[in-house]
């Protein structure tokens, strides 16, 4: 009989990945809450995921998911996802990303179950130089209430940690690749998105920026995320409260247009020196990477190769 897996959070780009890649190794459930993509959702339900309406704030409606469906392992992707909405949905980002976490972690008591928390570099705010790598040891440094947010829920799972050794954080930093396709400039997402789907999807000639080039990041393809997480699943108990996963290379936005360059084999975009647009909110730190001897979450895809991944996706659809 296949584990039951509940993601939360399932309209979410992280969530619809999970959903997607774990539909053949396990019997998936995904909840959402009000906002509702037509395209995967439909895409979802043909691929036989479960799907239900949940509020994370509604504790009885929880229970009764966990007890009718049996859950074993509970993935936390729901969430205000950046400062740029946190500032304007106060009391959502309070609850989504810290409030629901709690309640969860209270059921947990009395329902059987692993839980992930699906957290974020973006909880070390206060680090001085990009040239830094940020190991699970570095003391989170959040200051805006979005980071703050993630932090209390990272908090959260420690104490439960410490308790049952069944619930843990995952930090991850700017994660790109399918199915998000972005016509405008959208912060939360990053450049690659943006850049890609201008070029690739819209097949613009090219792209030229007065700025931005000195923007930097450690992306992370959707799919090493994917099997970090299958792995996670795959252990009785966990070995810490918090894992990072990361290549531990940040990339300059200048490297970034000499790999698409390179692919095309023209100069297809440009960029000056500077950070605008892309960091409106956004801190650039170092990048964030594994120090964990066992129980190690290592990424497999290159920048690269996540890239060719993504135009393959984005030429196709």
């Amino acid at each position: 009989m296949k584990k039951k897996i509940l993601i939360i959070g399932c309209q979410g780009h992280i969530g619809f990945s999970l959903s997607y890649f774990l539909k053949d190794k396990y019997e998936v459930i995904g909840t959402y809450n009000n906002n509702i993509n037509k395209n995967t959702f439909y895409k979802l339900k043909k691929s036989r995921t479960k799907l239900l309406k949940l509020n994370v704030f509604n504790k009885k409606n929880i229970n009764e998911i966990l007890k009718k469906h049996k859950i074993n392992t509970c993935i936390y992707c729901a969430g205000v996802p950046h400062d740029s909405f946190a500032k304007i949905q106060t009391r959502n980002t309070i609850i989504a990303n810290c409030l629901g976490v709690d309640n969860f972690l209270e059921l947990q008591k009395t329902n059987n179950f692993k839980f992930i928390y699906i957290s974020t570099g973006s909880v070390f705010q206060n680090i001085k130089t990009s040239k830094k790598k940020i190991d699970e040891t570095v003391i989170p440094s959040p200051i805006s209430l979005y980071s703050m947010s993630k932090r209390l829920g990272e908090i959260l799972i420690e104490n439960s940690f410490i308790k049952n050794k069944i619930s843990t954080s995952l930090r991850v930093s700017w994660v790109y690749g399918p199915p998000i396709i972005n016509t405008k400039i959208n912060v939360q997402r990053g450049p690659l998105p943006y850049l890609l789907t201008k070029l690739f999807y819209e097949n613009r000639k090219k792209i030229v920026f007065r700025s931005g080039g000195d923007f930097e990041a450690s992306f992370t393809y959707i799919e090493d995320v994917c099997l970090a997480v299958e792995k996670l699943i795959s252990y009785k108990k966990f070995l810490y409260s918090t894992y990072h996963l990361g290549s531990g290379k940040n990339y300059k936005l200048f490297e970034v247009c000499n790999i698409l360059n390179s692919l095309t084999k023209k100069q297809v975009i440009k960029m000056g020196s500077g950070f605008s647009p892309w960091t409106s909110d956004s801190v650039i730190r170092g990048p964030i990477i594994s120090s964990r001897k066992q129980q190690r979450l290592k990424t497999h895809y290159t920048l690269r190769d996540g890239i060719l991944n993504y135009i393959n996706f984005l030429k196709s659809t």
